[in-house]
């Protein structure tokens, strides 16, 4: 885990320098201790899109949002790689913004990311279908509670699909509100899910 010796933004937000003793510190969270966890490249993009596009088919974002996000926060886009493949990752922006209020319109993220926001929101974690129930998906919310520690954040907060949620819950969210317009997925129900970070 030496390259990833420091998190940083892209584009206009300040450069963010991860204590010395990151690499041992954050082994310790890890619940899959043989994964490599930690900010992703310009060059994991187009290896997170396949990945999204195994998992959510055409409703996933697509290069140019993915992109996007990825500069709009890189410390808070994290990758979980095995043997160097791509096994995971987790998207994360900052903001101010009270769900369940939520306008899913492209740009919602990055117009409301701010570093300094208490709220740490989760966009989207995926894990490679071959690799669930291992530790992935738990080590990547250890790892972005970890980053949202970090950036003096108070909360993590996610919308989980029922399906999903005993992954927030063994990882200490609690359900907040129910969220049943966030997508329009027949037969699906959302949850506003919340973790402390105090």
């Amino acid at each position: 885990m030496g390259g990833y010796a420091s998190l940083f933004n892209i584009g206009s937000q300040s450069f963010f320098e991860v204590p010395k003793d990151f690499p041992a510190e954050f082994d310790s969270l890890l619940r899959a201790p043989d994964l490599e966890i930690g900010p992703a490249s310009y060059e994991d993009i187009a290896e997170i899109y396949r990945l999204e596009n195994e998992i959510e088919g055409d409703d996933g974002a697509d290069l140019v949002t993915l992109t996007a996000r990825w500069r709009m926060f890189g410390a808070g886009f994290l990758t979980a790689r095995q043997d160097g493949c791509l096994v995971g990752y987790i998207e994360s922006c900052l903001w101010d913004r009270r769900l369940p209020s939520f306008e899913a319109q492209p740009d919602c993220f990055s117009s409301q990311h701010r570093i300094g926001a208490e709220t740490l929101y989760i966009i989207f974690i995926g894990v490679a279908a071959d690799c669930r129930r291992r530790g992935v998906a738990s080590s990547l919310l250890a790892a972005i509670s970890w980053v949202g520690r970090c950036y003096g954040a108070r909360r993590l907060q996610a919308v989980s699909r029922d399906h999903v949620m005993p992954l927030y819950e063994a990882a200490d969210f609690l359900p907040v509100t129910a969220m049943p317009d966030f997508l329009p997925e027949p037969a699906v129900n959302f949850m506003l899910m919340e973790h402390s970070l105090l």
